[in-house]
């Protein structure tokens, strides 16, 4: 998805894709990873994912990154989070207490912005199309070269059924973006049943992948 359509998005409020609560596999994983309270986290292309405030709530700095002043401005609102704000560049930053959202184009982060070793993506890789994913984890490794760890969820279906975003990302398809930098571990796979939008395009099942990847 490009920067003027994920604006539009939040313009129009359409955002079918925010959970109005935490994802349950992040509260089922999560304990996998090695992150320590106080150790923080990245959330990238976050959005106002209620995801953040769960990690928040168990003690860690949360950092994340979003284009839309829309969804950042939401997400302190929305849980009241005393915040102040600061330009850097062309970038913006919302800081809270052990919680900050970097609002501007992801892309565009400098060469060690993120001093993370833990990362959180539910809704960053699937949000891209196929031509953006090598970039988006390339820019990834740019920004926070520390990472040792990602719990990654991505999503698979029938795409000629229903059009994305998401996008479907299989295994295979994680194994080929990853392999070079990480070992893989798929904790689980599960089906569930389809945002309303989907349904109504005619998607019946869509399956989620929940995967650890370590730094080699």
């Amino acid at each position: 998805m490009d920067d003027i359509n994920w604006r539009s998005h939040w313009e129009s409020n359409n955002i079918g894709f925010h959970l109005d609560q935490a994802n349950p596999m992040l509260i089922k994983h999560w304990p996998k990873i090695r992150a320590m309270p106080k150790d923080m986290v990245f959330v990238p292309l976050c959005g106002k994912s209620l995801d953040m405030a769960e990690l928040h709530k168990q003690g860690h700095f949360v950092l994340g990154s979003e284009l839309s002043e829309i969804a950042v401005d939401a997400f302190f609102t929305e849980q009241n989070l005393d915040h102040t704000r600061h330009n850097a560049g062309e970038h913006e930053y919302w800081s809270g207490d052990r919680l900050a959202i970097i609002q501007g184009d992801y892309f565009t982060l400098a060469e060690d912005s993120v001093p993370a070793r833990f990362v959180y993506d539910r809704a960053a890789l699937i949000a891209l199309p196929p031509d953006m994913q090598k970039p988006y984890i390339e820019q990834l490794l740019h920004i926070a070269p520390d990472i040792e760890q990602i719990l990654l969820i991505t999503v698979e279906y029938d795409d000629t059924a229903a059009a994305p975003p998401p996008f479907s990302i299989p295994p295979a398809r994680v194994k080929e973006l990853y392999g070079e930098y990480f070992e893989i571990d798929l904790l689980e796979t599960r089906d569930t049943k389809p945002s309303p939008r989907k349904q109504a395009q005619g998607l019946k099942v869509i399956t989620e992948h929940v995967f650890k990847l370590d730094r080699k």
